[in-house]
C-alpha cells in the first residue's frame, strides 16, 4: 500500500466503489486517539448512507494495522474520571459506537490486516464482516497487562473468536498468530503479504457484483438471527416476512430478471 502520510489521523480515499479508510498515525503504529475515533465514527455514519459506496476498506498506513487505544489517550480519560466522571464514561460510549458503527453500518466492511493488531484493533477487525489478513500479523488482548479490560470491544470480539478462546486471551493478554486467528474463525483469508492486496481486490471484486440494498439485509439478518430463538414460531414468521419484502423489491425483480435474460444487473457497472 502506498498512502502518503498527512496530517490527518485517518485518510479517506475512493477507489472506484470502495472507500479506503486509513488509520495514520504511523509514528505509534496507528495507536487510536479521540480525534481519530471521532473521524471514523463520523466517516461510517456518512458512508453508511451513501449510494456511491458499495464497500469501505479498513486499512493502516505504516508497518502496522493498529496497536489499540493511544495510552496517553487512555491515560488523559482517566485522570478525568476523578474530576469529571462524565467525561470519562462519554469517552468510553464514543469509543463503543465506533464498533457499533461499524458493524451495524450498512455497507460491508472489509479489514485489510497487516504488521501488528492489538487490543482495540481487535475490536475494529471483529466489528467488520470480511476480514484479510497477512500471515505476519500479530494480534493480542494486552489489556490485563495494563490494568484495564477489553470491555468496550467484547460484545465482537467474544462473537469473532469464540467464548472459550476469549476466556483465554482476555485473561492471559498473550500474543497469538495470525495462523491462530484464521483457525478461531477470527480470520477470513490468510495470505502472504505481497498477495495480501490481491486477495482484498478479488473480494472487493466480489461485493460489485452484489446487490447494494440486499447486502445491508443480509449484515442485518445475520446480527438479528444470531440473537433469535431458532425453535420459535416467532423466529421463522420473521424470517419468511424478511423474505417476502425483499422478494418484492425492485432491487429483486432486477436481480431476477437479469439472471434470467443472461445480463449483468444495473447494479453491476
Amino acid at each position: 500500500m502506498t498512502e502518503q502520510s498527512t496530517e490527518k489521523p485517518v485518510i479517506e480515499t475512493r477507489k472506484g466503489k470502495s472507500v479506503w479508510l486509513t488509520l495514520n498515525r504511523p509514528q505509534i503504529k496507528n495507536a487510536m486517539n479521540g480525534e481519530m475515533i471521532a473521524m471514523l465514527v463520523e466517516a461510517f455514519q456518512r458512508l453508511g448512507s451513501d449510494s456511491e459506496t458499495r464497500a469501505i476498506v479498513l486499512a493502516g498506513h505504516g508497518d502496522a494495522f493498529c496497536s489499540g487505544a493511544d495510552l496517553g489517550y487512555m491515560m488523559q480519560m482517566a485522570q478525568q474520571a476523578a474530576a469529571v466522571s462524565n467525561t470519562n464514561q462519554q469517552s468510553a460510549i464514543t469509543l463503543t459506537s465506533l464498533f457499533r458503527g461499524i458493524a451495524e453500518c450498512p455497507k460491508p466492511v472489509v479489514a485489510r490486516v497487516h504488521g501488528l493488531c492489538l487490543a482495540g484493533a481487535t475490536g475494529l477487525v471483529s466489528a467488520s464482516d470480511i476480514i484479510v489478513a497477512s500471515n505476519n500479523v500479530k494480534f493480542s488482548l494486552p489489556e490485563v497487562k495494563r490494568g484495564l479490560i477489553p470491555a468496550t470491544i467484547s460484545p465482537y470480539v467474544v462473537q469473532a473468536m469464540g467464548v472459550q478462546a476469549a476466556r483465554r486471551y482476555f485473561i492471559t493478554g498473550e500474543t497469538f498468530t495470525a495462523e491462530k486467528a484464521y483457525e478461531l474463525g477470527m480470520v477470513h483469508e490468510l495470505t502472504t503479504p505481497d498477495t495480501l492486496d490481491a486477495k482484498l481486490e478479488s473480494i472487493l471484486a466480489e461485493l460489485d457484483s452484489c446487490a447494494p440494498d440486499a447486502m445491508a439485509a443480509c449484515k442485518k439478518l445475520v446480527r438479528d438471527v444470531s440473537r433469535m430463538d431458532i425453535t420459535a414460531d416467532e423466529t421463522h414468521a420473521e424470517v419468511a416476512a424478511r423474505l417476502a419484502a425483499v422478494r418484492g423489491s425492485a432491487e429483486a425483480a432486477e436481480g431476477m430478471m437479469a439472471f434470467m435474460e443472461k445480463r449483468k444487473p444495473k447494479w453491476v457497472g
